[in-house]
C-alpha cells in the first residue's frame, strides 16, 4: 500500500511538472512586438486587476484592430478580432518560439503565419 501511494505520488508529480511546462507565462508577453514583415503591431499589458490585454496596431493604416476576444489556452494566447473598414475578422494563436520570439498562426479572413520580434 505504501509503495502504490509513493508511485500515485510520482505520477502526479510527473503530470503536474509536464502541464506547467505547458502554460504560458503571460509576464513574458507584456511588451511592444514587431512583425518580420509588414502586418500589425503588437502590444501586450496587464490592467489594474492584472488581466492580459492586447492591442493590434494595422501596419499599413496605423488604425486601431478591434479585440472581440482574448484567452489563453495551455501555451497559446488566442486572440479574435475585426478589422472595421474591410469587416475582416481573423483568428490569431500566439505562441512562443523563445524568450523573444513569438510566432502568430492567422485564420479567418486573413491566413499566414507572422513572425514577432519583442523589442520592449
Amino acid at each position: 500500500m505504501k509503495n502504490l501511494f509513493f508511485v500515485v505520488a510520482f505520477v502526479l508529480a510527473i503530470q503536474t511538472t509536464v502541464f506547467s511546462q505547458n502554460k504560458i507565462n503571460t509576464d513574458d508577453l507584456i511588451g511592444y512586438w514587431k512583425p518580420n514583415e509588414e502586418s500589425s503591431q503588437v502590444f501586450f499589458w496587464k490592467d489594474i486587476n492584472g488581466k492580459l490585454q492586447l492591442q493590434e496596431i494595422c501596419g499599413s493604416t496605423g488604425e486601431p484592430i478591434d479585440i472581440v476576444t482574448l484567452r489563453i489556452k495551455d501555451d497559446t494566447v488566442i486572440a479574435r478580432t475585426i478589422f472595421i473598414p474591410n469587416h475582416w475578422v481573423t483568428e490569431g494563436s500566439f505562441t512562443f518560439k523563445d524568450k523573444n520570439t513569438l510566432v502568430c498562426k492567422i485564420t479567418g479572413d486573413g491566413e499566414g503565419t507572422i513572425t514577432y520580434t519583442k523589442i520592449k
